[in-house]
């Protein structure tokens, strides 16, 4: 059979629902496995969950072998067949056992990306089948598991989702041919075994009617686009509401028009709720992958790490989510890598070898902060300045002028790295940048607290979503402009005495911490005039680790508003995010707090 009959069955336009709900239910089994499979390792004698990880190696072989992926096929039953030595007792679950079954589900992670994007098996599998086969007997012959080198080497599913889901619910269908091995030539006292087995493993039915369905994002993105330019209309209808009230003060056209502005702005925000909602996504999505990777990279640098995630049920905004990934799985590399001493080391300083890394999301408001927490070594502020000062990214001078937590933040600085030597884990000077850069761009905010010897924790604070913002609407000389709420840390208002100039740049001390001020106006339009006042309005924004305060005319009060491109015609402006309408019809400019930083940024350098 030619290769494009082989696979004529993922092309079949009749096909096309059954293939693309398989590899979409496929990903999601793989994302839980990515979890379950580590977590395994650490409770071998836990039945229920090894039982789960068989009925998903199962559920693959099954589809798979229906939708005549040979090679899926294969590894999976090899896999299964390891899996099922461990739930019948036959076998003992160890870390190379572990390391042989985790190289079957890299390798079917592997054959259902080529699946999805070739609808084909294009790939060498016969060194890993041969592999896992040489483990099962292995096995079965009681010899220890060989650590033989698959030259294969396998790499990891991405972030491609396509689909996303009004409800989160995953739903298993196992019939009752789930337990049915091989063994069934074995004599009746196995097979009264296996029946009892299958009388307790069995999964339960699906329900007669189905609580989900699957909706492509790009309807939930037009749902998106329409419930945003209500939320224009009905700020809109508030503002005629306003002027009529007063008017028509006492009319019944007056108190008509307020009883339905008030209605229409009830369901506005309960319709912008649900919207908001159906994309909003677990964070254990994210999560659910770091056990694997610190397992992995415990192994490599030979030391002991558990891993504690709490919190992956809070919800986050499905773009949030497939940008945070990359800046997470830097900081958890450098916690495991830079942070978490060697058992030796944790041993003579009186520590528990096995070191802790904890991973934590919670909602904070509009916001959701993310944690990355480890008990680590800590980090010196000594050493960090004495890095800086070595790479010229500060001088002496500047150096004594920092405050602690200013000294944490060099760590962000291009090129900054501790590490005595690069490896294949760290030492390059990129990650935290690229961390910053990338918490920036989602206009979140991330801090660092830290103590030697005690450990060290990264905290991200990032907006629930970034369509529909609430901002701080704030007067510039006559230009009103949006602060995006999320980057605002306080808002203060300040006598002149109280702002003093350092290096010809004003600043203010807040509780101890000095804090830059800057202009709008000089910003924006290169221009400042400055007036003589007693009192001056100063709003404190927080982009990544960096804290500074602009200073404005006027407060005018917090409203949502609907971002909106400027166009092909106007293009990118720096420091703008984008625009917005108001009530009164009138086009007002967001700032973009990150690009206003690397502004003052240049200017100051």
């Amino acid at each position: 059979m030619s290769e494009d009959n082989k696979y004529a069955m993922l092309t079949d336009p009749d096909m096309l629902e059954i293939v693309d709900s398989f590899i979409v239910e496929t990903n999601e089994i793989l994302e839980e496995l990515d979890h379950d499979l580590v977590e395994l390792e650490n409770k071998a004698d836990d039945e229920a969950l090894l039982n789960k990880i068989f009925r998903a190696f199962h559920t693959i072989k099954g589809t798979s072998g229906f939708l005549g992926l040979e090679k899926l096929t294969a590894v999976t039953h090899r896999g299964e067949d390891i899996l099922n030595k461990l739930r019948k007792g036959e076998a003992r679950l160890s870390s190379d056992l572990m390391d042989v079954i985790l190289v079957a589900f890299d390798k079917i992670k592997e054959l259902i990306i080529v699946i999805e994007n070739d609808k084909n098996e294009n790939i060498d599998v016969e060194q890993t089948v041969n592999f896992l086969e040489k483990a099962i007997k292995n096995l079965e012959n009681n010899k220890p598991i060989e650590k033989t080198v698959v030259e294969e080497k396998p790499i990891l599913v991405t972030e491609k989702v396509e689909q996303t889901y009004v409800e989160s619910e995953i739903e298993e269908i196992e019939n009752e041919e789930v337990l049915e091995e091989k063994n069934e030539e074995n004599d009746s006292q196995k097979n009264n075994k296996t029946s009892k087995e299958i009388s307790v493993t069995k999964t339960p039915q699906r329900k007669n009617e189905d609580t989900s369905i699957r909706v492509d994002i790009e309807r939930l993105d037009e749902l998106l686009n329409i419930v945003s330019e209500l939320v224009l209309g009905r700020n809109q209808l508030a503002q005629v509401n306003s002027e009529a009230s007063l008017e028509y003060e006492g009319s019944k056209l007056a108190h008509d028009l307020a009883v339905a502005t008030k209605q229409i702005d009830l369901m506005t925000n309960e319709l912008q709720l649900v919207v908001m909602k159906t994309r909003m996504v677990k964070i254990g999505k994210v999560f659910n992958r770091f056990p694997r990777l610190v397992r992995d990279l415990s192994k490599e640098i030979e030391k002991d790490v558990n891993l504690v995630i709490k919190g992956e049920e809070t919800e986050l905004d499905k773009t949030l989510i497939e940008e945070i990934n990359d800046p997470l799985v830097h900081l958890v590399r450098n916690s495991v890598d830079h942070g978490i001493e060697t058992p030796e080391e944790r041993k003579a300083k009186g520590k528990d070898p096995k070191g802790t890394l904890t991973l934590s999301a919670t909602h904070e408001g509009n916001n959701v902060i993310i944690s990355i927490e480890d008990d680590g070594k800590g980090i010196n502020p000594k050493v960090i300045i004495a890095k800086a000062i070595e790479k010229k990214i500060i001088t002496k001078e500047k150096a004594a002028d920092l405050s602690e937590t200013e000294i944490f933040n060099l760590i962000f600085a291009p090129g900054f790295s501790t590490a005595a030597k690069v490896t294949n884990v760290s030492g390059r000077g990129v990650g935290m940048d690229v961390v910053r850069t990338n918490v920036s761009k989602l206009r979140g905010i991330i801090n660092i607290e830290s103590k030697v010897d005690e450990g060290t924790k990264i905290i991200i604070k990032l907006p629930l979503t970034l369509a529909i913002i609430a901002g701080m609407v704030v007067r510039s000389k006559k230009e009103i402009l949006v602060i995006p709420l999320s980057s605002v840390v306080e808002v203060l208002r300040v006598h002149t005495d109280d702002i003093y100039s350092v290096n010809n740049n004003q600043v203010i001390k807040v509780r101890n911490r000095v804090i830059p001020l800057v202009s709008i106006d000089k910003l924006l339009y290169n221009q400042e005039v400055e007036k003589v006042k007693i009192f001056q309005f100063i709003v404190i924004v927080g982009v990544a680790e960096k804290v500074f305060g602009i200073k404005v005319d006027e407060m005018i009060g917090q409203k949502e508003v609907v971002i909106k491109s400027l166009g092909n015609y106007l293009g990118n402006i720096e420091g703008i995010a984008g625009s917005s309408i108001m009530g009164d019809g009138r086009v007002v400019m967001i700032l973009d707090i990150a690009e206003l930083l690397q502004k003052i940024n240049r200017e100051v350098n």
